[in-house]
């Protein structure tokens, strides 16, 4: 009996936990404003809800890469900050464009 008290207590714990850090990615807005609902949608990592939010806003895709501000960051960093996963949405918002890949050419060599 001491055996499965232990284990039940120990998957419960477990359980709240995971519940816990999931619960902490959650990223709410502070408003109704239209680009507060564009933030937190392109938080979430679905293209197919940020294209809808999009759609609903009026405003297009450039304009929002360049211009939408989440929390003093532009939208296309905030994902990368907030989303699990960044590429793929910047992706969505720059029409493919997004690109963290740095490459380094060494001048001195040419």
């Amino acid at each position: 009996m001491n055996t499965f008290t232990k284990t039940i207590t120990t998957i419960a714990l477990t359980l709240s936990t995971i519940g816990m850090a999931n619960a902490a990615n959650q990223v709410v807005a502070a408003d109704d404003s239209v680009t507060s609902k564009l933030c937190v949608v392109a938080a979430q990592g679905s293209r197919v809800e940020l294209h809808n939010a999009i759609k609903e806003s009026g405003l297009s895709k450039k304009y929002i890469a360049q211009n939408v501000n989440c929390n003093d960051q532009s939208i296309l960093e905030f994902v990368q900050t907030h989303s699990d996963s960044p590429e793929k949405i910047n992706n969505v918002l720059t029409n493919g464009r997004y690109n963290t890949n740095v490459n380094i050419t060494d001048l001195a060599s040419n």
